[in-house]
């Protein structure tokens, strides 16, 4: 049987077709700390009552304690060494500028185009900046490679943004889908998956707040050569819309959908990951 999987994997290579690559950086096992001990999780603005009531009813439940912070300053990035975790929560649209300067000329002016249906605001501007940075600091710091970043919805698209992986202005203009207030089925394209592993199920479903997302088309034609440590794991709307994200060689996860609004098990598998990989970092 292993030859028989080794031969097909040989031909479907042959044939060009690509295999995900999934290294394993996360620790599944069960984690446990000191009474004394805290996880100082950083928020890149304040997190709201949903994502911190979240986070410490599933502290609860693993028996740990922590401090939830806000650690946004402006017109500047702070020290990040001493957090055990950062989340990106949802928001507001992020500027094209940080990204359109990286495609190629005629995407460059489709996106342009579509100028008119961002949102700019001042919230947007402040965050753009300072989580653009505080992720160009986090990738480069090696000191940081055992710190999980969780990004939820505008969190993961910055995640993306940040490497260089360009986004849909508006995903119902560019796809055809409206998806800005809506309940999605979820679907995993890999066993291998970190979400696969997380929800113990190839589908579920979850809330989605959004108009923007990652560019599914042009991610997959560049993945091999611009992002070979970033796998897009989870997909909705028959593969249109980017659902997940994960990085292979830090512990990082992107959602588009919005656990802390969608309860039961996809909160709550979402949020447990999240700190036990911050208690293994810790330790």
């Amino acid at each position: 049987m292993l030859n028989f999987f080794r031969i097909n994997l040989l031909v479907l290579l042959i044939a060009g077709f690509s295999v995900p690559a999934f290294t394993q950086v996360f620790d599944h096992a069960e984690c446990k700390l000191d009474q004394s001990a805290q996880l100082i999780i950083g928020c890149t603005k304040y997190c709201g009552k949903k994502n911190t009531n979240a986070l410490k009813k599933v502290a609860r439940d693993l028996g740990y304690q922590i401090k939830v912070v806000n650690i946004y300053t402006e017109n500047s990035t702070p020290d990040i060494t001493g957090l055990d975790a950062i989340l990106i929560p949802g928001g507001v649209d992020i500027d094209p500028k940080y990204y359109v300067d990286q495609v190629e000329t005629e995407l460059r002016d489709r996106i342009r185009s579509l100028d008119h249906l961002v949102v700019y605001t001042d919230d947007g501007i402040k965050r753009d900046f300072f989580e653009y940075n505080l992720l160009q600091e986090y990738f480069k710091n090696d000191k940081l490679k055992e710190t999980p970043v969780l990004g939820i919805c505008r969190g993961m698209q910055m995640l993306g943004v940040s490497q260089g992986i360009p986004l849909y202005v508006d995903i119902k203009a560019e796809v055809g889908i409206n998806n800005r207030y809506t309940k999605d089925t979820i679907y995993t394209n890999s066993k291998q998956s970190e979400i696969y592993k997380m929800m113990k199920m190839s589908n579920f479903k979850a809330v989605e707040r959004h108009h923007q997302g990652p560019r599914v088309d042009y991610f997959k034609k560049f993945k091999s050569q611009r992002w070979p440590n970033i796998n897009m794991t989870a997909l909705s709307n028959k593969g249109k819309v980017a659902e997940v994200l994960e990085w292979t060689n830090r512990p990082v996860l992107g959602v588009q959908f919005h656990p802390e609004s969608t309860y039961g098990v996809v909160r709550d598998r979402i949020f447990s990951w999240f700190l036990k990989q911050a208690c293994h970092g810790k330790k």
